[in-house]
């Protein structure tokens, strides 16, 4: 949890700098990296668990088996999902790209995570959910980047205006 809350930092230090006040989207962040680490380094602690058994690091799969790691992996990524559309509601920083995409990479990670939770001592299964969790926060990121541009909220609001016109179209014909 130490090295969690460590590599959560710098979203901290980086909003602080920019912006020269820690809001709510600031800690936000910090807590998405911070909930994001646990299935990110545990994925790669089943990888390596024998290693850590033969020097005596006492890491989770060593100390409780790859089962009930599997299991915390879910959880964490389960508390990671809600957490990272808190910038989308009630906080407002991003808008509908930004938790669409949220949801779509949280979804993938479940699945991920449920197919590790089937298979808790398959390394290649293993292997899968760390390098998918390197692409999450890669992507989640990214997608931080594309929402924030102008052309996407022209986008979003030309999308919903012909929503809309296809909506009264479709009134004035009933």
């Amino acid at each position: 949890m130490i090295g969690g809350a460590a590599g959560a930092i710098p979203p901290l230090v980086g909003w602080a700098a920019v912006t020269g006040d820690l809001s709510w989207a600031a800690w936000v962040l910090f807590a998405i990296v911070f909930l994001w680490t646990p299935p990110h380094f545990w994925a790669l602690a089943i990888l390596i668990r024998e290693d850590y058994a033969k020097v005596g690091v006492p890491m989770l799969p060593v100390v409780n088996g790859n089962e009930t790691t599997s299991r915390q992996i879910l959880y964490y990524t389960l508390a990671l999902i809600p957490v990272s559309l808190l910038l989308v509601y009630p906080l407002h920083v991003m808008g509908a790209v930004y938790g669409a995409i949220a949801l779509l990479l949280g979804g993938f990670f479940i699945k991920k995570d449920l197919e590790l939770m089937q298979a808790p001592s398959d390394l290649m299964v293993a292997r899968s959910v760390f390098k998918y969790s390197i692409l999450y926060l890669m992507l989640l990121c990214a997608a931080m980047g594309v929402d924030s541009l102008p052309i996407t909220h022209q986008a979003v609001e030309a999308i919903v205006q012909n929503l809309q016109g296809w909506q009264g179209a479709i009134a004035a014909l009933s």
